[in-house]
């Protein structure tokens, strides 16, 4: 078959847009670091990617609400620290007054120390974070309002539902806690025998008059009762005021029996904080496996890519030449 010059032009030109185009190729993956920078590149790979992809944002989202979630009860946490602390204080208001060597001067100072209590409990009852309270659930109601540290309906309705969030799928986790739990203490309907009340809950009730006898059938009734941290700290407010030492006594132990619910609640709520913290971790280790996994399809050897750069460099450079040494016979040639 005869080689025409055409043939051997078009034959030069295809190996130098070769060359070229592996070059530049190569070239560009030695930039970015990437092998596929569109679909075509490698199909088969480009779907690996976008899989790994909508799992790493899936776990990105669980990730972000884990680290909502553990910020929410750090802070709720912190906020319970503070009421045991405020419990604490009006615990040893009551025993100065218990002291017997208290004046009267002495009790109205501790009254009005007892007077601080009850607003500081309040406001730290409603604190927020981010907005929300977190002691209320999702009716994101004030837990208390007012002077008279007043409970929401949504805790005295029975109406609580807490705040949650996804931390994996299908794994919810609540993020906020019931203030009925940090604050309300046991409630009793007027008419409630005080046999069936706890021993501090019947010395409470005794102190401060809220009991009635019945002749038939004998037995000794409470009138409407309600044992929360608040009105226990006006009670003492109040008992210490009027000197009543028996009441006070009666606040003390009162005091005491909510200071252990308290220790409970912040217990139930330090092992949510550790399912989180162990969901973060869990969470940080699977978006590092995806990320690498993603990195080993998408990201290229960068030795080997030099390497390879510097060949189809050689390789264009090599046809550019070869081309510009190709000189073709002329009519001169063949007059000569």
């Amino acid at each position: 078959m005869r080689i025409s010059d055409q043939m051997m032009y078009q034959s030069m030109t295809q190996n130098i847009d070769q060359a070229q185009a592996a070059y530049v190729k190569t070239q560009q993956e030695a930039s970015s670091g990437l092998s596929i920078s569109q679909p075509s590149d490698n199909p088969a790979g480009t779907a690996v990617v976008l899989n790994l992809q909508a799992a790493q944002s899936q776990v990105q989202s669980f990730q972000s609400n884990a680290q909502a979630a553990q910020s929410q009860m750090t802070t709720a946490d912190q906020t319970l620290s503070q009421l045991q602390s405020v419990v604490t204080s009006a615990m040893s208001l009551a025993n100065q007054g218990l002291s017997g060597s208290a004046t009267a001067t002495d009790m109205g100072d501790m009254s009005q120390q007892a007077g601080g209590l009850v607003s500081q409990f309040g406001t730290l009852a409603n604190t927020t974070y981010a907005g929300q309270y977190v002691f209320s659930g999702t009716a994101q109601q004030a837990p208390l309002s007012g002077s008279s540290n007043t409970p929401s309906s949504e805790q005295t309705a029975g109406t609580f539902t807490s705040q949650s969030v996804e931390i994996g799928a299908g794994v919810m986790v609540p993020t906020s806690v019931n203030a009925t739990s940090v604050l309300g203490g046991p409630q009793y309907a007027s008419g409630t025998q005080v046999s069936t009340m706890p021993q501090w809950a019947q010395q409470y009730a005794t102190a401060h008059g809220d009991v009635t006898s019945s002749a038939t059938p004998p037995q000794t009734t409470t009138t409407a009762l309600t044992l929360s941290i608040p009105n226990i700290l006006s009670s003492l407010q109040s008992d210490l005021a009027a000197g009543n030492t028996a009441a006070v006594e009666a606040d003390l132990g009162a005091l005491q029996a909510q200071a252990g619910n308290l220790n409970s609640v912040r217990a139930a709520l330090g092992a949510n904080m550790n399912r989180v913290q162990a969901a973060i971790s869990q969470l940080t280790t699977t978006s590092t496996t995806l990320q690498t996994q993603q990195g080993n399809v998408e990201n290229v050897n960068m030795a080997q890519i030099i390497t390879q750069l510097t060949a189809q460099q050689t390789a264009y450079q090599a046809a550019v030449a070869a081309g510009a040494n190709l000189k073709l016979p002329t009519l001169a040639n063949y007059l000569t």
